[in-house]
């Protein structure tokens, strides 16, 4: 069995993806998709969600919320000025 090597980005790669007809990245999806750990997934979930309810436990919900709403502006923002 000959080996092949090919060395690309990931960028190079997503672009390449992007390219793809809908039924084969669907099916893309599916092939990595059984490669999850939907355990470790889940763990690193509530990880975080626990790290964010420590760090604004002193926060009230409205303060909480107006951050959220700030930073999901400068996102928006940030992203359409890059063009995306």
């Amino acid at each position: 069995m000959n080996t092949v090597r090919v060395d690309l980005s990931f960028d190079q790669i997503k672009q390449a993806l992007r390219r793809l007809p809908a039924t084969e990245k669907a099916a893309l999806w599916r092939f990595l998709d059984e490669d999850l750990d939907r355990a470790a997934i889940a763990r690193r979930f509530a990880s975080t969600v626990n790290a964010i309810r420590k760090a604004n436990a002193n926060l009230g919900e409205d303060e909480v919320m107006a951050d959220a709403v700030r930073t999901t502006r400068e996102v928006r923002r940030a992203k359409n000025r890059s063009g995306h």
